[in-house]
């Protein structure tokens, strides 16, 4: 038998595996901070700038404000995000009763290999890639993995999806600082692709042999970034002075490197609870599936300007994933 097989047999049980750990709390919340706080600090002196600028009494009352703003707004998407207009916000849609009919068994089959009630989550499509982070409670997927994978493929796709939500993903505060560094991140993006220079670095970069190609990008892309952080730079000049406002503008680019190993444990953990349930084979599959995005953690590029967001690469999560196969493989059936 291969260990694969092995593994599936004996897994080590639903409730087991699915329980969230003080680890998996910390670790949630290190990501998230190391990847808003610094393009938040950003955002912050430009609004206190700006409320020198309007003549208010208390500068840093703006920025206090937009993030009262941003807290009130994200309280009132997670509090009903049922409702038609929120649902259209973050890009979802109730499945048809054809969709419902495939995936209610598949949730179910989950959440009792997990020890988990069906009923506290609900199931949702998503119709666009909105990036945006919804309520733990509410378990979302594409109409692709729907109509592409087989019925244990998608079951490891609702499983990836709620061990997500077992570790904690500090989903609240993540819409919060999405809300309020959603200005600074924009105008960069904004002037990543109007300037079109990530179309013209990939036009030429297609034109060169394969190791100049590799280089050209890096350089390419630090040109690029360097470009669009000049308006910020000069801003922020006016209000801190050149060299604050430099290593203000270059922090958010060197903690994106920095939370890239923290970023890629998270996810190797929630492959290590999928793995766990009996899905580690399909899981693998779905990895190497070329029409279905792979089931990847919230993106936290919207948290951040820098264009350094950590994503793991699949290669090195299917290795993982086998070698815990293995793993599981020789603890449940040791050579005699």
């Amino acid at each position: 038998m291969t260990s694969e097989v092995i593994a599936k047999a004996n897994y080590p049980g639903g409730t087991a595996v699915a329980r969230r750990s003080t680890a998996d709390r910390v670790r949630a919340w290190i990501v998230l901070l190391l990847s808003a706080l610094p393009s938040a600090a950003v955002l912050t002196v430009l609004l206190y700038g700006l409320g020198r600028a309007l003549g208010v009494d208390v500068p840093g009352a703006l920025p206090a404000a937009w993030f009262l703003a941003c807290a009130v707004w994200s309280a009132v998407c997670f509090r009903g995000p049922e409702r038609r207009w929120l649902l259209w916000i973050f890009g979802l849609r109730q499945p048809t009763s054809d969709e419902q009919r495939a995936l209610s068994p598949a949730w179910e089959k989950v959440a009792h290999k997990a020890g988990v009630p069906a009923s506290s989550y609900t199931l949702w499509l998503r119709q666009k890639d909105r990036r945006c982070v919804v309520p733990n409670r509410m378990i979302t997927i594409s109409p692709d993995s729907l109509q592409r994978l087989s019925p244990r493929e998608l079951e490891a796709v609702l499983a990836h999806q709620l061990a997500q939500r077992v570790q904690g993903r500090a989903a609240f505060w993540q819409l919060v600082f999405r809300h309020y560094n959603l200005p600074v991140v924009w105008i960069e993006r904004a002037l990543m692709s109007g300037l079109g220079l990530i179309a013209v670095g990939e036009a030429i970069a297609r034109r060169l042999p394969a190791h100049s190609s590799r280089v050209f990008s890096v350089g390419w892309t630090v040109l690029s970034r360097v470009l669009v952080a000049c308006p910020t730079v000069a801003a922020a000049t006016v209000i801190v002075g050149l060299a604050p406002a430099l290593l203000v503008r270059l922090i958010p680019e060197l903690v994106a490197l920095a939370v890239r190993p923290i970023a890629d444990r998270t996810e190797y953990r929630t492959d290590r609870i999928v793995v766990d349930l009996g899905y580690g084979p399909e899981l693998g599959g779905v990895l190497q599936h070329p029409q279905v995005p792979d089931p990847a953690q919230t993106s936290l590029s919207p948290l951040s300007v820098s264009l350094c967001t950590p994503k793991t690469s699949p290669d090195k999560r299917i290795r993982r994933i086998r070698d815990r196969l293995d793993e599981l493989a020789r603890r449940w059936n040791p050579p005699q």
